[in-house]
């Protein structure tokens, strides 16, 4: 019946979830004020389908509730077996364990039916509240426990056992100890000398849910190895020098699985270890545990050495207070220098502001792979927070060794050269690249707060409003102004190679030839199209003084020359044709006059067939119409000054005394011989000049 109420609420919520939807439906109606077709349709849908899932929840609660009345009815709604879908379970049968709900298909002891929709649901989502539905005893015994298994903690059974079926006892995964390492690193267990009960299996010695006794055991530490091992054996006796060892922890001294040496003592054993009398009173004496003095005192009458190594300005706290227990064990240790903790944890212990440090993507080499004294001391340090060898502007050249050497180099960043590295780096370890404080598109700016402003402009370079700004600097040192990692012009085309193309067989403009990109470009940023430093012409007058000169003295000027267009002719850069032109002549001036080729005209003046504009016209200013080079006639006679019978007929006279030639004839194209303009006088049409002229 539990199951069913348990079924009948989900499907109620169901219910209501949908109610919430026909609410909402009709809220957004309102607020939108839309009651068009579309709308109406859609709230009808949705009213339709909840009376409908009402009526049908209704009769499912009914048929739950009451199954014997409703019997009839009910066969109509019969469940399907769960392994007529999941047929891949079926194989699970057939294995040696079977779990009983498995075995007896009772799934929905655990699951709830999911219907057409294929998803996961457990009556429980924690695993041991599941599992506890009906191990009830283990529920209770293992709320009692001091000592619990860390997976069972955890609110998980699965890592151990199988739900359905394992042909392992217990359904458990794997068998034997094969299980255990699944979690525990199998290194430990293997060495040289290894305990025997290991080869009888982990729960010899320990309960596999968890105890009443520290690390799992199934006894206390002592009685345990007592099972085995006789505490007044003479050999036993001899081994501990008589001393009352029952009465300690084994532990203290011995690995319980696997060691490096034959008497399975730890992987670091203090060296008076077998001359207990040196620091503990005689096996006699009624206290034999007792110490012959306290403190640091009792390690100084061996480490006198040390005692005066640790004489200096910075002394570690635990040191300072005589506490070398807090740090080391006094017997043995699995742990090097028999440190309580092995390597990081032991400093966390008791600097625990440093624990969220060790999370970080990227911790400090040196953290990472011999832990915090690959840097500080443990003892003491005439240095400021205990560093080894060197004060805390050089520690970082103990490994860094060609940073050390970029010191040398003849332009340094203002951090590096006053050796703090920590401006800029986290020393222990950070989420960012290069254990960079910050990510590394922000850091720069973090100091260059007066750039990041400068920058802010219309048109900005690619690095730089990608803030790269490693992609030009280096962020130590250079052998370049401005720790850029290459001179400029090179440096430029490690992006623009395509620049470079062709170069050598062109005419280059003299920036471009000498790779002096900053005299025409701002690196960074700018307010002109290609991050020019100004705008055009007063960049290119800032080397052609005369063409500003010429251009206010000049009566007639080219309108792109005028407007400051030099690019819309010449290339800044490079180009196959003399003076830069970004086209031979001819073309690029009908790139803009297409109109002197455009009809059907035929015959040509003879320098404009050959594309030779500028010998009759000049490219930027002149005194004379239409850029001419040289007033009409002038222009003119500059070609044609030779008479002859025809020239004499046509003109009545000869060339040097005509005053105008452009009066009559066309001086680019037309449609007949002579360059004649369209539209003639009917007397000059008729070759009868005399009519008017004497």
């Amino acid at each position: 019946m539990k199951n069913e109420h348990f079924y009948i609420e989900r499907e109620i919520q169901s219910v209501i979830d949908y109610r919430s939807l026909q609410h909402n439906a009709a809220r957004v109606l309102r607020i939108t004020g839309g009651h068009d077709r579309r709308n109406m349709r859609t709230i009808s849908a949705i009213n339709s389908s909840v009376r409908a899932l009402i009526c049908f929840f209704t009769i499912v609660s009914l048929f739950a509730i009451f199954p014997d009345a409703t019997s009839a009815a009910a066969k109509g709604f019969a469940p399907k077996p769960c392994l007529d879908c999941h047929k891949e379970k079926s194989k699970e049968l057939s294995m040696k364990f079977v779990h009983a709900p498995m075995a007896g298909k009772e799934c929905e002891s655990c699951h709830i039916r999911h219907g057409k929709f294929a998803v996961l649901s457990l009556k429980e989502r924690e695993e041991t509240k599941l599992c506890y539905l009906c191990h009830t005893k283990m529920a209770s015994e293992v709320g009692k426990l001091p000592n619990v298994h860390t997976a069972l903690k955890q609110g998980k059974c699965l890592p151990c056992h199988a739900p359905h079926a394992s042909d392992a006892k217990g359904l458990l995964r794997k068998t034997g100890s094969e299980l255990c390492f699944s979690c525990h690193q199998q290194a430990s267990f293997m060495r040289a000398t290894r305990h025997k009960p290991l080869a009888d299996g982990c729960l010899i010695c320990h309960s596999a849910h968890g105890s009443q006794y520290k690390y799992n055991l199934t006894k206390d530490e002592v009685e345990l190895c007592r099972t085995c091992h006789d505490y007044s054996a003479a050999p036993f006796k001899k081994a501990h020098k008589s001393y009352p060892v029952e009465q300690a922890k084994c532990m203290g001294c011995h690995t319980p699985h696997s060691s490096t040496n034959d008497k399975l003592l730890r992987e670091s054993v203090h060296a008076s270890l077998d001359q207990c009398g040196s620091c503990h009173k005689s096996q006699t004496d009624p206290k034999p545990f007792e110490l012959v003095t306290t403190g640091s005192r009792l390690c100084y009458t061996c480490h006198k050495k040390e005692e005066g190594e640790f004489r200096k300005s910075y002394r570690h706290l635990p040191l300072e207070e005589g506490k070398c227990l807090s740090c080391h064990d006094p017997h043995a240790s699995d742990n090097p220098q028999l440190t309580v903790l092995g390597k990081n944890d032991l400093c966390l212990s008791c600097h625990k502001n440093m624990s969220d440090l060790m999370k970080v993507k990227n911790l400090h080499k040196p953290i990472r792979d011999k832990g915090c004294t690959a840097c500080h001391d443990p003892h003491a340090s005439e240095y400021e927070f205990y560093l080894l060898k060197t004060d805390k502007k050089g520690i970082c050249f103990i490994c860094h060794l060609n940073a050390e050497k970029a010191l040398k180099q003849p332009y340094t960043h203002q951090p590096f050269s006053s050796l703090e590295c920590k401006n800029c780096h986290d020393v222990h370890g950070s989420n960012y690249s290069d254990m960079l404080k910050v990510d590394k598109t922000e850091l720069c700016y973090t100091c260059h707060k007066k750039e990041e402003k400068k920058f802010f402009k219309t048109y900005v370079h690619t690095p730089v409003s990608k803030k790269q700004c490693t992609s030009c600097h280096r962020s130590h040192a250079s052998d370049q102004k401005n720790l850029l990692t290459n001179p400029m012009g090179q440096l430029c085309l490690n992006c623009h190679g395509d620049m470079a193309f062709g170069a050598q067989e062109a005419v280059q403009h003299k920036p471009f030839k000498d790779n002096e990109c900053g005299a025409c470009h701002d690196p960074h940023a700018s307010d002109y199209e290609g991050e020019i430093i100004k705008s055009t012409p007063d960049l290119c007058y800032v080397c052609h003084k005369s063409f500003e000169a010429s251009l206010a003295g000049a009566t007639t000027s080219h309108v792109p020359f005028e407007e400051g267009k030099c690019v819309a002719c010449h290339s800044p850069h490079k180009s196959k044709i003399k003076k830069l032109l970004l086209n031979r002549p001819k073309e690029l001036c009908l790139s803009c006059h297409e109109k002197i080729v455009a009809g059907t005209s035929k015959t040509g003046h003879l320098d404009m067939e050959k594309g030779d504009c500028l010998s009759c016209h000049k490219s930027h200013v002149s005194n004379n119409r239409d850029l001419l080079s040289a007033p009409d006639p002038a222009v003119c006679v500059q070609c044609h000054s030779a008479d002859t019978d025809r020239t004499q007929n046509r003109h009545m006279r000869p060339l040097s005394k005509i005053s105008k030639c452009l009066t009559c004839h066309q001086p680019h194209v037309t449609e007949k011989p002579g360059l004649l303009r369209d539209i003639k006088h009917n007397p000059f049409l008729k070759g009868d000049c005399k009519l008017c002229h004497v």
